[in-house]
C-alpha cells in the first residue's frame, strides 16, 4: 500500500476531531464517545499469534507498545471489552475480522455463545491464494467477518440500514490474501477490499466510520474515498502510523 497522499478535511462533532487517527488505546477513544457516536465500526486487531507461537522476527505481530502474546483466555477477555463497547458507540454494525489461528482458536465458538443476542451475521473470507503451509499443516485458506449489532433484532436477516440497491449480498466473498507490504514493512493481508466492500454497502455517504485498530490505515482510505468521515485508534507508535497521520495533514 502506498502511503496515503489524500488531504482530509477535518471537522469537530460533539468535540471530537473527525477524519484523525488517535494515537491511543481504542478505550480511550471510546471513551470520549457517547452512545450511538460513530454509525458503523469495522476493523481487524492482533489476532494473538505473536512471539510464543514463532513469530519473534515478524513485525507483523510484535507491536512497539503490545505483544500480540497473550493466553487464550486473556486474549478472549479483553477482545469482550473492546467489543462491548464498540457495541455501545455504534449506531448500527460492528465488522471484526478474524481468523482461526493457534492464537485465537476457537474465536467463532466464544462469539457465538458469548454475543449470540448481537450477532447478525458471519461473512467467510474465502482466499482464492492462501499462504503455502508446512508439511503435516492444514493450510488455511479462510477468515471470518462477524457482523454484530447492539439492536434487539440483531438475529433478524434484514439490514434496516443498508446501501444495497439491487445488488444481492452473499456471505462469503472469494479475494487473494495481499502479501504486500506498506513502506514500514507493515503488513495487512487483506488489502482495501475489505473496508471498501463493507462501507459501501453498509453505510451511507456522510455517515461516520470507526476502526478501534487503525494499523496502516486501509480503513481511513476506503472510508475517505466513498465519501463517509472516519476516525481512528491506533496504540503503536510505529513509523507507519506517524508518516500516515502526517501525510493526512
Amino acid at each position: 500500500m502506498q502511503m496515503l497522499s489524500l488531504k482530509y478535511k477535518k471537522y469537530i462533532y460533539k468535540d471530537m476531531e473527525l477524519n484523525k487517527i488517535y494515537n491511543e488505546s481504542n478505550l480511550d477513544t471510546m471513551s470520549k464517545m457517547e452512545d450511538n457516536f460513530v454509525d458503523m465500526i469495522i476493523t481487524s486487531p492482533p489476532y494473538n499469534i505473536g512471539k510464543s507461537r514463532g513469530n519473534t522476527n515478524n513485525p507483523d505481530v510484535n507491536y512497539d507498545t503490545y505483544t500480540d502474546d497473550l493466553d487464550i483466555e486473556d486474549y478472549f477477555e479483553q477482545t469482550k471489552i473492546w467489543i462491548d463497547e464498540c457495541l455501545r458507540v455504534s449506531k448500527n454494525y460492528v465488522f471484526w475480522n478474524v481468523g482461526e489461528y493457534a492464537g485465537c482458536k476457537g474465536i467463532a465458538g466464544y462469539i457465538m455463545s458469548k454475543y449470540k443476542d448481537n450477532l447478525k451475521d458471519t461473512f467467510i473470507w474465502i482466499k482464492n491464494n492462501p499462504n503455502p503451509t508446512g508439511r503435516g499443516v492444514v493450510c488455511n485458506g479462510y477468515e471470518y467477518i462477524f457482523c454484530l449489532c447492539s439492536i434487539p433484532d440483531a438475529v433478524g436477516r434484514k439490514y434496516e440500514y443498508n446501501n444495497f440497491g439491487d445488488n444481492m449480498i452473499k456471505n462469503y466473498i472469494i479475494k487473494p490474501v495481499n502479501n504486500g507490504k506498506d513502506n514500514s514493512g507493515h503488513g495487512y493481508a487483506f488489502g482495501d477490499w475489505l473496508p471498501k466492500y463493507f462501507i459501501n454497502y453498509f453505510s451511507k455517504k456522510g455517515d461516520l466510520i470507526y476502526d478501534p485498530f487503525m494499523g496502516s490505515g486501509t480503513t481511513a482510505k476506503a472510508a475517505h474515498l466513498l465519501d463517509r468521515n472516519w476516525i481512528g485508534s491506533e496504540i503503536s507508535k510505529s513509523s507507519v502510523y506517524v508518516v500516515l497521520q502526517e501525510e493526512m495533514l
